[in-house]
């Protein structure tokens, strides 16, 4: 493989891609100045996003770069709110750190932009303490991060990923020590404080593929870890595909996602530790041959089992999808070291170790207390179980099923997936919400319904 940031094939990719310094519509025809973009969802959570952006873009110039073949190239760290717009290639070279972890610095990137990470120098991108990241996409114009290879050359670990460090509450420091803080995988710098409430910005319509490169043995960077990150930060409509390490790494903090899609992962779709304390609703993993670990794998504290604040989510409508055959995939779910939390509507299948693993008693001792919750589950694996214990909370009813089929329309589908309930689906009914105002009403179970395809024209499943 060859990176193309700064060879004769950066100027053929990057130039191809800008075209020109205008901006065009999809047929290639010069837009106006200024458009209105309407997109409404159909699904059945009810959501419906009215998403309009205009291409005169906010009183601010676009950020100042060295241009090579074509490319704006970032590097190093940049203390001025920055923009990046869609008629420009831009190129992170390195590390690129959005803020001093002091002072707020605001990273704003138009819908429709690609980020391209240098796989030459492992390019990725830290928002640090204090700042944030606006990075608001649409359904017809995604934001993406990707790397620089060629297309037919891309690989995960191609590049580094994205990670957000926040203020929010870890349950880290066995010293004690208030506010608690810790540095991200990859020194990717400090994360954790004391407020849960923290905003990091917004991502919401992005796509992040190829990425997860090995800074150091066993030290990958994830498609999109969360460190620490507060609920006053959104995430939605968000798809990590193809990357190296964990797809999405939540590490304490309190923040919430919707709609989101790991894809390909070549370890854990969906991971958490430390204290996290979110909400998830309508998320879906797909393992596929050739990588893949755990769909979910949870953790409260590894040193520290009894580390308070507990690590203590709720998710709700997940689709985790296995492949049988490959011997790199195994639980659906991994519940250990003392994750508590609560899963509700949840669909697993085709994980060829067990759809579900409990382990340490600690984690056990969360479900006898009520600390920790699975209802409304349906598994279609063989075994469903790793051992006669881990079918506690089964033992326990809340309509916890182990059945046949998932009956879904074509989920194991490596370029063209579809996660919808086919005919005949017992998903269709059964579906309670838990309490709260984060979550939609939706009466199914797993993340999509029989009709409404909320994946649909943002996503993409490239193999390479």
């Amino acid at each position: 493989m060859q990176a193309i940031s700064i060879s004769s094939a950066t100027s053929l990719l990057l130039l191809t891609f800008l075209g020109c310094t205008s901006k065009t519509d999809d047929t290639g025809t010069p837009a106006a100045d200024t458009d209105t973009d309407t997109d409404t969802d159909t699904d059945t959570d009810t959501d419906t996003d009215t998403d309009t952006d205009t291409d005169t873009g906010p009183n601010r110039e676009p950020t100042a770069c060295v241009e090579e073949n074509g490319a704006c190239v970032l590097t190093g760290t940049y203390t001025e709110d920055m923009y990046l717009t869609a008629d420009k290639a831009w190129l992170l070279r390195a590390a690129v750190t959005v803020g001093d972890d002091t002072n707020p610095t605001d990273l704003l990137i138009e819908p429709g932009t690609t980020i391209y990470g240098e796989s030459a120098t492992n390019g990725f991108l830290v928002i640090t303490r204090h700042s944030t990241i606006t990075a608001e996409g649409t359904s017809t114009k995604p934001i993406v991060f990707t790397t620089d290879l060629l297309d037919g050359s891309r690989a995960r670990g191609s590049w580094g990923g994205v990670v957000v460090n926040g203020l929010g509450i870890l349950n880290a420091c066995a010293d004690g020590a208030t506010p608690c803080e810790a540095e991200g995988e990859g020194g990717t710098g400090m994360y954790g404080g004391d407020d849960n409430t923290d905003s990091s910005g917004i991502i919401k319509y992005v796509r992040i593929e190829f990425g997860g490169t090995e800074i150091s043995p066993d030290n990958e960077i994830n498609g999109l870890s969360l460190n620490g990150v507060g609920s006053g930060t959104e995430i939605d409509y968000i798809q990590v595909h193809q990357n190296l390490d964990d797809g999405m790494e939540f590490w304490g903090g309190a923040v919430n996602a919707k709609h989101v899609v790991i894809s390909a992962p070549g370890d854990d779709g969906l991971d958490w530790d430390l204290g996290w304390v979110g909400n998830v609703q309508f998320a879906v993993v797909q393992q596929q041959t050739g990588g893949g670990n755990n769909g979910i794998e949870a953790d409260n504290n590894p040193d520290d089992y009894l580390a308070l604040p507990y690590t203590d989510p709720v998710f709700s409508n997940i689709t985790l999808i296995g492949d049988p055959n490959s011997a790199e995939t195994n639980f659906g779910v991994l519940l250990r070291r003392g994750s508590a939390g609560e899963m509700h509507n949840v669909a697993i299948e085709g994980f060829a170790s067990a759809c579900l693993a409990i382990r340490d008693p600690e984690t056990y001792d969360n479900f006898t207390s009520g600390n920790a919750k699975l209802a409304q589950a349906r598994f279609v694996c063989d075994p469903a179980f790793e051992n006669s214990a881990t079918q506690v909370p089964f033992d326990a009813g809340s309509d916890n099923q182990v059945i046949t089929d998932l009956k879904l329309k074509d989920a194991h589908s490596a370029t063209a997936p579809d996660f919808r309930l086919g005919a005949g689906s017992s998903l269709a009914t059964g579906g309670v919400i838990p309490s709260g105002a984060f979550f939609t009403p939706a009466t199914y179970i797993g993340a999509f319904d029989g009709s409404a395809d909320w994946t649909a024209g943002w996503t993409s499943f490239p193999v390479n």
